[in-house]
């Protein structure tokens, strides 16, 4: 699986310096406000989680390889259908196309890489971390300079990373097509009701966290709190050099239901600890105060790899080896819908509650993380998860 790992880091480099720049190109070069950029975007984030279940039943009908490789292909095209985007309309057709493909992705992946289980998956999220990190410090040279030419060139570059994937992927091994039973839904994830519970759960626990130091740390220290803005930074290097150095290694020994629950538990309580550390270090000197975040900083990291291990686990065993592709869409809608109710969850804590606002936060991690195991016993009583399952770690 070396082939989709470098297809995985190709794609990340890409994204991460097309990321860095979007703003700026969709308003400088395209002429849009972001009014009109909020709205392209929030149409497209509403295709994909519509799209992602039903798409990851056509991965699973059809192949998950071919279908990863034409997706790819399709945003190559769309990215650089961007350089030709002037108008609102023009805009969000192409977030809808970049989004469905997107979502074709994300199902065809998460299946192709189902027969490796959580090491693989461990594997690709290292990858990706470090491919939008190294993509980032990319897409800052356009922003030093500043010119139309810079951000189209980062447009292109992105587009050519999707073809560079795509022609990765050709040297994966496939996956065959999965035949639904006989006399069964076609869309049996959106009949799995202890499955839908946990990736609504599970969506809005992530997109929580990944809010924490995204958007929470940076609007709290914007506001007034007695620490340097620097610190924004310093979190953001010391999750991303957590999760590329040891995301595999906390991915060893989770086998099996039970030890994900508790891995996932185990990371729920360290992000509350981390929203604990955070609260304490409001009204203390600028030093004790910077030392409280960068602590909390590592706590975080350190709950968010507990927690996507235990995530991965439970998705695993939950998800029948004939539907991983539409088992892995529906996973990703949850984490689509958590991504629209965290911002605006984490703003009105830490703005409207400031130190108190954490508190309420740590709260939220420790009540979301005592429900995963409840969720997942129902997912047992119906039979598709043998409690002492396990998953292969190699």
């Amino acid at each position: 699986m070396r082939a989709l790992l470098l297809a995985t880091l190709v794609n990340a480099f890409g994204n991460g310096a097309y990321v860095t720049t979007s703003v700026l190109f969709l308003t400088t070069v395209a002429g849009l406000d972001p009014a009109e950029i909020a709205a392209g975007l929030s149409a497209g984030a509403a295709a994909g989680v519509l799209s992602m279940t039903p798409l990851g039943y056509v991965a699973d009908r059809y192949g998950p390889k071919r279908l990863s490789i034409l997706s790819l292909i399709v945003l190559a095209g769309a990215y650089t259908g961007l350089l030709a985007v002037h108008t609102a309309v023009q805009f969000a057709l192409l977030s809808c196309l970049i989004a469905v493909a997107t979502a074709l992705v994300k199902g065809a992946n998460g299946a192709l890489a189902a027969e490796g289980r959580l090491t693989m998956r461990a594997k690709m999220r290292t990858v990706t971390n470090a491919g939008m990190g190294l993509g980032t410090l990319g897409g800052s040279v356009p922003l030093l300079l500043h010119t139309d030419l810079a951000y189209v060139v980062i447009v292109l570059v992105n587009a050519a990373s999707f073809l560079v994937a795509a022609a990765l992927l050709t040297r994966v091994p496939a996956v065959p097509p999965q035949a639904t039973p006989a006399g069964g839904p076609r869309l049996v994830a959106l009949r799995d009701r202890p499955f839908l519970a946990f990736a609504a759960l599970d969506g809005l626990i992530t997109s929580t966290y990944n809010a924490l130091f995204a958007i929470g740390l940076p609007l709290w220290l914007a506001a007034g709190a007695h620490a340097p803005l620097w610190l924004i930074s310093a979190t953001l290097v010391i999750n991303t050099a957590g999760c590329v150095l040891l995301q595999v290694r906390m991915a060893r020994g989770v086998d099996g239901l039970p030890a994900a629950d508790r891995a996932a538990l185990r990371g729920v309580a360290l992000v509350a600890a981390s929203c604990g550390i955070l609260a304490a270090a409001a009204g203390r000197p600028s030093w004790a105060a910077g030392t409280l975040i960068m602590v909390a900083a590592v706590v975080h990291v350190l709950g968010e790899l507990w927690l996507s291990t235990g995530s991965w686990g439970i998705l695993f065993e939950l998800a029948p080896p004939w539907a991983q592709g539409q088992y892995q869409g529906t996973y990703f809608a949850g984490r689509g819908l958590g991504d629209m109710v965290a911002p605006p969850l984490v703003t009105a804590c830490v703005l409207g509650l400031h130190a108190g606002g954490w508190l309420v936060l740590a709260a939220f991690f420790v009540v979301g993380g005592l429900l995963y195991r409840p969720v997942t016993r129902a997912g047992e009583r119906a039979g598709r998860a043998p409690a002492h399952a396990g998953t292969a770690s190699s």
